[in-house]
């Protein structure tokens, strides 16, 4: 069972720890963290998330996400996630130097009868990763692979049914990516 820290709407802790369950039934905010993958040829690891999660089953999203618990940094479970979702930790003290911390959001998801109330720590990570070397989390997500940035953000744009909805977090990713490779 996970368990993370309720915080208030600007992202503080409350000091009161429920279990995720708990947290999403009640809609209480917490955080997770986002890392974005973005390899030399300005591509972006994809995940397509596994058929049992309870949201986006079956959508391609994000390179690599998962809930801050308690008592954890964003950076850690960022560490963790990488981890545990495609099976890379042999870089660890260098990974944790190479997190490009982008943004912070606030964000609110429909959720069965409710809504999510979540903090979201989006990070960037700048790495030619070998996606023949990865062991991916099977009850996490179903396969990974690799797309051009602008072509993710035109499917996305053209509300393609295969991908996780467009968002602010989306919007505000492209925007650094094309200044980043402009620059």
């Amino acid at each position: 069972m996970e368990f993370l820290d309720v915080l208030d709407e600007n992202g503080k802790k409350t000091g009161v720890v429920r279990n995720r369950e708990l947290i999403y039934k009640n809609g209480d905010w917490h955080r997770t963290v986002h890392v974005w993958l973005l390899n030399s040829k300005n591509e972006l690891l994809i995940q397509k998330r596994a058929s049992n999660k309870e949201t986006f089953p079956n959508l391609w999203a994000i390179s690599i996400a998962g809930h801050v618990r308690s008592g954890e940094e964003a950076i850690d479970t960022a560490l963790r996630e990488i981890k545990e979702e495609i099976g890379f930790d042999n870089l660890d003290f260098e990974l944790a130097g190479m997190l490009i911390h982008l943004f912070d959001i606030k964000r609110k998801q429909n959720y069965k009868n409710g809504i999510l109330n979540v903090h979201d720590t989006i990070y960037l990570l700048k790495y030619d990763l070998d996606i023949n070397k990865t062991k991916i989390q099977k009850e996490e997500l179903s396969e990974i692979r690799f797309i051009n940035y602008i072509e993710f953000e035109n499917k996305l744009l053209n509300h393609d049914s295969q991908f996780v909805p467009y968002s602010e977090e989306h919007k505000l990713l492209f925007e650094y990516l094309k200044n980043m490779i402009k620059g």
